[in-house]
């Protein structure tokens, strides 16, 4: 299991903490955990967003292949199921933002 946002800032506020003893620890563990993790769930959905547009971008370039006249019927195929696949991704990877 994948450590949270919540329990990596956590630790990097109390690591960071420890190293620095002159600071008021006690006033500022929550407030520093809080914007770590404000940071780091803003990253993860940037990410998580990226990598869907991947799969957009990739669902539009099967699509096309399959809609191109002339394109073998066999390719056609293809392309319908690769785009349905990074439709699929791009749902997928959304979803666990949710």
């Amino acid at each position: 299991m994948k450590p949270s946002p919540a329990t990596v800032a956590a630790f990097v506020a109390s690591d960071f903490l420890k190293t620095h003893p002159s600071l008021d620890a006690q006033a500022l563990r929550d407030e520093l955990a809080h914007r770590i993790e404000t940071a780091l769930r803003g990253a993860i959905r940037e990410e998580r967003e990226a990598c869907a547009a991947l799969c957009d971008n990739r669902r539009i370039l099967w699509t096309s292949t399959e809609e191109k006249r002339g394109t073998p019927e066999e390719l056609r195929r293809e392309g319908r199921a690769r785009s349905n696949e990074a439709a699929y991704l791009a749902d997928a990877i959304r979803a666990r933002g949710r």
